[in-house]
């Protein structure tokens, strides 16, 4: 609660001359983020705007009262005297519904009571209060969509009616348009099929289609917050940021890829050809802006994309990405690379190797993005998975998973000055490396790495494994479980051969998770580095009793701001991975 309301009395404190608006969402995992639409409504909204999403997954009308969690709107309502309006969005319903102890109310008269007390408390704080029925869920019967929600909907349109409030009808948008795209193209809407699809919660797809769609009708019922951002626009104003300096990508000149190009150098491109041909220019400087999905493959092989100096190669909008795809930083230096959406390539002829482990290892090649013997890069707001094609679906030869995915993003080979920041990694195993081996003693004295307030996401490993780098992790989000059925998790930040790592306030949520041991972990042979960790959680718990030695050597030479570990996980769900960009972004230089 004390973030939230910092944050509202830091925005008053630098409003303009005239107060701004704030945007509050309530409500369930439709809302939240991570599954719902909530974080895409508020990055459309202007950039004076403040837009805060406190909707909490599993919430009832019942529920989000019962548990505090109101207080926390009331706090804010309280402290609202700078902004010029406060309007709060409230949708209950999902979890309203029979069948959900200590969540579920009756229909008929606790229902519409709740959702009129919440209308009275905003009113009484001096907002405006907005009822948002409920989001229809996807799923067909005989050719319609079974709006399962219809009642809890007309109860909320009701409620609006005799209190005279505005009701945003999700409901019925929603379902016109999941109605009239079919139950194929609806499925594309939820997170991929083998990943925690369901009919309800969505996939980024999702969220962006049914977030602008709240945002339109938000707009149409109050003008005033007008007008709503473009996304591709809010790309196009990034693609000249420089790395922020509270990163080892920030230090000794700073990282600015192709920030510096002409407009003779500024390249749109909307086909693979034109992506390689933009690569290929002969420019002193560049930026790329990739349109669309781009599919490079080069036959039955993933495209090698190779990047030069002083490049800065970005999406445009919140659906660019590439697939089939193997980008490699390979001597070189100034290289941005942001707003990507990123298939971690699939090699099609894995290579067996008797002598790897006990018993053998099926090996791949292509990484997502290698950096290799260059400095100064940064790697923004990107995401990387396994997804469509997750290793469950690879078979069994030799006895072992014919793993066809390598690296994720690996930093090797006396690479420095790097920042890795707000990107989202999904659905992999073995993530990322920070030195390639323990015979790589030329990476001492480089490796100097910055991972900050990334989403890792049901990965298995090395997140990352680091040798002999001095690597900084601060606010990262670690969520898995180690009985998942594909990328059960094992450890994740690995302390291997003098390593020097310094950790800040680090969230590890790891289902069957007991101890440090579990998640920092020297998965080598080797003498263990050191890691210093301070303040990071563990499924909630303060981590202690590691035992590694916290005598790193090295202090961190530039200023940064750690949140507290209790509030990494709503900061990153809501901020990291493609798409993600318009509501943090550094001052341009």
């Amino acid at each position: 609660m004390l973030r939230h309301i910092l944050l509202s009395l830091a925005c008053a404190a630098i409003l303009p001359a005239h107060a701004a608006d704030r945007i509050i969402l309530v409500g369930d995992s439709t809302v939240a983020s991570g599954g719902g639409y909530g974080d895409y409504l508020c990055r459309r909204q202007r950039a004076d705007t403040t837009c805060l999403n406190l909707a909490k997954n599993g919430r009832s009308s019942g529920s989000f009262r019962a548990e505090g969690r109101w207080d926390e709107v009331q706090a804010l309502l309280r402290d609202g005297a700078g902004f010029h309006k406060t309007y709060v969005l409230m949708q209950f319903g999902h979890n309203d519904q029979p069948g959900k102890p200590g969540r579920s109310t009756d229909l008929v008269k606790e229902y519409p009571a709740n959702l009129a007390r919440y209308v009275a408390d905003v009113k009484a704080g001096g907002g405006v209060p907005v009822l948002v029925t409920s989001l229809t869920r996807r799923s067909f019967r005989n050719g319609y969509v079974w709006n399962d929600l219809a009642p809890w909907a007309s109860a909320a349109r009701e409620v609006a009616r005799s209190e005279g409030v505005a009701v945003l009808d999700l409901n019925a948008l929603s379902l016109a348009a999941v109605q009239a795209m079919g139950p194929e193209n609806a499925d594309t809407l939820a997170q991929p099929k083998g990943a925690g699809f369901d009919y309800t919660h969505l996939g980024p797809k999702g969220g962006r289609f049914f977030g602008d769609m709240a945002a339109r009708e938000l707009l149409r019922l109050f003008p005033a917050l007008g007008p709503l951002t473009d996304p591709a626009e809010t790309s196009r104003q990034a693609a000249r940021e420089h790395a922020p300096a509270d990163g080892w990508a920030g230090e000794q000149g700073g990282t600015h890829g192709g920030a510096a190009a002409p407009a003779s150098a500024l390249h749109t491109v909307a086909t693979p050809a034109e992506l390689r041909s933009a690569l290929a220019a002969a420019h002193e400087a560049r930026i790329i802006q990739v349109r669309g999905m781009l599919d490079m493959a080069d036959a039955a092989k993933p495209g090698l994309l190779r990047i030069p100096s002083n490049t800065t190669l970005i999406g445009l909008g919140e659906d660019a990405g590439l697939v089939n795809a193997s980008i490699i930083v390979a001597n070189v230096s100034q290289v941005v690379i942001r707003n990507l959406a990123l298939s971690n390539p699939c090699d099609p002829d894995p290579k067996w190797d008797p002598q790897d482990g006990p018993h053998g290892n099926w090996n791949s090649q292509y990484d997502g993005i290698t950096v290799t013997g260059s400095h100064h890069v940064w790697l923004d707001h990107n995401s990387f998975t396994d997804a469509p094609r997750t290793d469950g679906q690879s078979p069994k030869e030799n006895g072992m998973l014919k793993q066809c995915h390598d690296g994720a993003l690996d930093i090797t080979a006396a690479s420095d000055f790097v920042t890795v920041s707000y990107n989202h990694f999904a659905l992999h195993e073995k993530n990322t490396l920070v030195g390639a081996s323990d015979r790589a003693t030329g990476d001492e004295g480089h490796l100097r790495v910055t991972f900050s307030n990334n989403f890792f996401d049901h990965v298995t490993a090395r997140t990352p494994r680091v040798r002999f780098g001095q690597v900084h992790l601060f606010n990262n989000f670690h969520k898995g479980s180690r009985k998942h059925a594909e990328y059960a998790h094992e450890y994740s930040v690995g302390v291997a051969k003098q390593a020097r790592v310094i950790i800040d306030a680090n969230a590890y949520d790891i289902e069957g998770a007991r101890g440090c041991g579990d998640v920092l972990h020297n998965p080598g042979m080797s003498e263990p580095g050191s890691v210093l960790d301070r303040g990071s959680q563990l499924n909630g718990k303060t981590l202690a009793d590691c035992g590694f030695p916290t005598d790193v050597g090295w202090s961190v030479p530039y200023g940064y701001t750690a949140l507290p570990a209790g509030d990494v996980q709503p900061n990153v769900m809501a901020n990291a991975g493609a798409g993600h960009l318009s509501r943090l972004r550094p001052a341009a230089r």
